[in-house]
């Protein structure tokens, strides 16, 4: 006979006792996993929001500086060991058009490198967007910088591709468009440029005119806040001087961006420019409206804006004295 008290053969009361027993063990164990994992989940969204926090300047776009959209503080920049910059502070307004002027060598286009995180300054601090770009690792650069555009001096079409291509290229980089959606981006802004039947041709087939308006679409087809534009009339016929300085300022206009374009061309550059900083001397000579640099009677400023050859602005880089420095010759 078989030994009941022993257990050796469980009746059906016992089994179903035995099931709910171990049913009731494994919702306890549920629940105690699932608290765990609230837990954790709290404990790690915390970990988040204090290291978003605290690094809020590094993720994302941040609000812009209430003074503009662009901050130069206090920059001091060397070449080797030239001062290019010394304690440069200027401030760049949104939704205008700022010409950085400046004699050769004043240092126009060092200070765009700056702003647009070529260069790191050796002192002071840049802020882009409220963001202090120095501080930016390289992909939180790289999306700052997919807010602006830029037109470079020599316009820097890529040589292989077609004009349509080369508009399309940072649509394809940047956006995740629908084929369809980038053609007609594409057409949109080369229509801007007055280049809409162009688009098939190669970079070779273009006039230099032709080829700054290509660039000018390509900088504007992400549609950026701010576009930096590095001597945009250099080298161009009037007609085509003429045109780049109507697309510039209705671009500007329609698409409400901040404009910033270094120019050696003070009739045009005035003619377009909400403000005008004039680098000189390590630093900013003067800035504000065209009107107020032409009034002004600062002897650098007066110098720079009716182009006299004779002033303070020298004419020679600076050098030891021409005799000192002539061989064979008795210096004595």
């Amino acid at each position: 006979m078989k030994n009941w008290r022993l257990g050796v053969f469980k009746g059906p009361s016992q089994t179903v006792r035995g099931n709910e027993n171990k049913s009731r063990h494994n919702l306890q164990v549920s629940l105690h996993l699932s608290v765990a994992m609230v837990n954790l989940s709290i404990y790690f969204s915390a970990l988040i929001m204090a290291y978003t926090s605290a690094n809020e300047h590094l993720i994302g776009a941040a609000p812009m500086t209430p003074k503009g959209i662009i901050e130069i503080k206090n920059v001091t920049f060397y070449r080797a060991d030239r001062a290019i910059f010394k304690n440069l502070s200027c401030t760049i307004s949104t939704g205008k058009i700022t010409a950085i002027m400046g004699a050769s060598g004043s240092g126009k286009t060092t200070l765009l490198r700056l702003i647009g995180g070529q260069l790191q300054p050796d002192e002071g601090q840049v802020f882009l967007f409220g963001q202090d770009v120095a501080l930016l690792n390289t992909l939180h650069l790289n999306q700052l910088r997919s807010r602006m555009g830029v037109l470079f001096q020599s316009g820097a079409l890529f040589t292989d591709l077609s004009v349509f291509d080369n508009v399309a290229f940072p649509l394809r980089e940047h956006l995740n468009l629908s084929a369809d959606d980038l053609y007609n981006r594409v057409l949109l802004k080369l229509e801007a440029v007055g280049l809409r039947g162009a688009r098939d041709l190669m970079p070779s087939q273009l006039s230099g005119g032709m080829a700054r308006r290509v660039a000018l679409a390509r900088a504007v087809a992400i549609e950026p806040e701010l576009i930096l534009y590095d001597e945009p009339f250099a080298g161009q016929d009037p007609i085509a001087m003429a045109v780049l300085q109507r697309l510039i300022k209705h671009i500007n206009a329609q698409m409400q961006l901040t404009s910033v374009l270094v120019s050696h061309d003070i009739t045009e550059a005035f003619a377009i420019s909400d403000e005008v900083i004039l680098l000189g001397h390590s630093g900013v000579l003067a800035q504000g409206s065209p009107d107020e640099l032409k009034a002004s009677e600062d002897l650098a400023v007066k110098q720079f804006i009716h182009g006299e050859a004779d002033g303070v602005i020298p004419f020679h880089f600076a050098a030891p004295p021409l005799q000192e420095e002539l061989r064979g010759l008795n210096h004595d």
